[in-house]
């Protein structure tokens, strides 16, 4: 066998073996490490700006964005996921202790007369709900339960964001110099996924987040119990695309009429479609501008899979997946089918 051949036979071998161990490895920090990546993405104009009054010195604008992103985002965020869980025990107690309480009235209002109409429908609405403050609360409970883990993976997601932030263009180049595409092909890919990382945690999950702020707001000021857990549902079910926040706004608007608080039941309805309806319209051109997008019903599909496979932090990697492969498609349709269509010229 040629020598040459051998040499090479033994290093892609070699290459391989490494490969899989370095995988192995890095396994455990998988999602720390893509979260990062995918946080620097979102917080670029954040890091210029700094840039431009730290006069581009590199390591203070670094250091200085992850302070941004620990004080401005993740402390806020972990208060809130603390207070949420406080919220579905609360939600549980009152389940297991009276049981749907007032709502009963809904479910007699709704259940029934589609039950004059099919007999056999019987929705065990009760059982339902309690099964649902059992997950909420076992979910929490084994959050908070790891919270070593959680300390390592938050520590490792700062560290890994301040050295993209602080080396992003060497590593940049570092890609495009080791990929097989031509360098404009390779910028391509990156734009756009840039962009699709943009479109969805900046565009989809940022808005369906102050949608469900808004929409808490709402609930606590016209007297809904529980306000902060129907929020944060609110804010899951606006990624849907169509009625999305409607799916817990018009049920909290039924449930005020059947209270008899039907001033609080038309403010809350008002509220619903005026302040939480067009934060899409007003908000969305904002922060995510022209270009790229991915579909709700997707980056739905990706929140609920990802919370799945991957568990909490699927909240964040499921959409980044799915924006991955949003600007995969694209990058496809950019080079395969443009070298085919050079072929057809061609002939």
């Amino acid at each position: 066998m040629d020598t040459k051949k051998l040499q090479l036979y033994f290093f892609m071998a070699l290459l391989i073996a490494v490969f899989l161990i370095t995988l192995a490895l890095f396994k455990p920090f998988i999602a720390p490490v893509a979260l990062a990546f995918m946080t620097a993405i979102v917080v670029r104009p954040i890091d210029r700006w700094i840039l431009a009054k730290t006069k581009g010195r590199r390591t203070l604008t670094a250091t200085l964005t992850v302070l941004f992103v620990l004080i401005v985002i993740l402390v806020p965020l972990s208060i809130l996921i603390e207070q949420i869980a406080v919220e579905s025990f609360n939600f549980y107690t009152a389940v297991r202790d009276r049981g749907l309480g007032d709502a009963n009235l809904l479910v007699a209002y709704v259940i029934k007369p589609i039950q004059s109409i099919y007999p056999t429908w019987n929705p065990d609405i009760g059982g339902y709900v309690k099964s649902a403050a059992d997950s909420l609360v076992n979910n929490f409970g084994r959050i908070f339960s790891s919270t070593a883990s959680i300390a390592l993976g938050l520590f490792i997601v700062l560290i890994t964001l301040f050295y993209i932030l602080r080396d992003g263009k060497r590593m940049k180049k570092t890609i495009m110099d080791i990929s097989p595409l031509a360098d404009t092909y390779d910028q391509q890919i990156i734009d756009k996924i840039e962009r699709a990382v943009n479109s969805v945690v900046r565009g989809s999950l940022l808005t369906s987040l102050i949608k469900g702020i808004l929409a808490t707001l709402g609930f606590y000021v016209f007297g809904v119990e529980h306000a902060l857990l129907w929020g944060m549902l609110t804010s899951v079910v606006s990624l849907l695309p169509g009625i999305g926040a409607g799916l817990t706004i018009i049920p909290a608007v039924l449930y005020l009429f059947l209270i008899d608080k039907l001033g609080a039941a038309i403010g809350l309805g008002i509220w619903g479609i005026i302040v939480v309806g067009l934060v899409d319209n007003i908000l969305m051109p904002i922060v995510v501008g022209r270009g790229f997008t991915v579909h709700p019903l997707f980056v739905m599909l990706s929140v609920i899979g990802g919370i799945i496979f991957f568990g909490p932090i699927g909240l964040f990697l499921g959409p980044l997946v799915i924006a991955l492969f949003s600007a995969l498609i694209e990058i496809y349709k950019l080079i395969i089918l443009d070298d085919q269509n050079k072929e057809v010229t061609s002939l």
